[in-house]
């Protein structure tokens, strides 16, 4: 998996290229819209879908969506015929989470955000929790298990991404994610 990030005057199809090549793959499984943090993203992003649904059919991606920040751009995920996939901030505290301002300092709205979860999945989506454990925030394993059982059981995320810096991190992750889905 991998993210572009939408900028103007960038070819989205050599920059998918140049991505491909920097990992040494043939394609990648999947490709996600980095930051799509306004209301407008989906009128503003049009020339990086047509190009992501290029190099789709060129059989360079499998699967695509975008990653949201904010609570404007994450409204315009729910019916958007386009995604399949979207990477949404998810975790039981609102750290780090969606709010009307996408850079905001203080907690998300973490009803409204479970709330599009829940509709994107019914929409056919799958959907990726980050900033699971607030970019760090989280510093008892309480927090971190807890945060792991409310993005599947109660947001009802498919998968999560998380940072990590030790391989002890990784371990704790693993078992923590067992847990959740025990």
């Amino acid at each position: 998996m991998s993210k572009v990030t939408t900028r103007e005057g960038v070819d989205p199809q050599a920059k998918i290229d140049e991505l491909r090549k920097l990992a040494n793959t043939d394609y990648f499984d999947v490709m996600l819209m980095h930051y799509q943090h306004v209301a407008t993203w989906p009128t503003d992003t049009a020339r990086w879908q047509d190009g992501i649904l290029e190099a789709k059919a060129k059989k360079a991606l499998l699967g695509h969506g975008a990653s949201v920040h904010g609570l404007p751009a994450l409204r315009q995920f729910p019916g958007n015929k386009w995604l399949e996939i979207a990477m949404i901030r998810v975790n039981h505290k609102g750290t780090k989470m969606d709010a009307e301002d996408f850079n905001t300092g203080g907690p998300g709205n973490v009803s409204e955000v479970v709330t599009h979860v829940k509709q994107v999945h019914k929409d056919g989506m799958g959907v990726i929790s980050m900033k699971l454990v607030g970019e760090g925030a989280f510093t008892t394993r309480e927090d971190r298990q807890a945060a792991l059982r409310f993005a599947f059981n109660n947001a009802g995320v498919d998968s999560v991404t998380i940072g990590y810096k030790s391989s002890a991190e990784i371990d704790e992750a693993i078992e923590n994610l067992n847990l959740a889905l025990a």
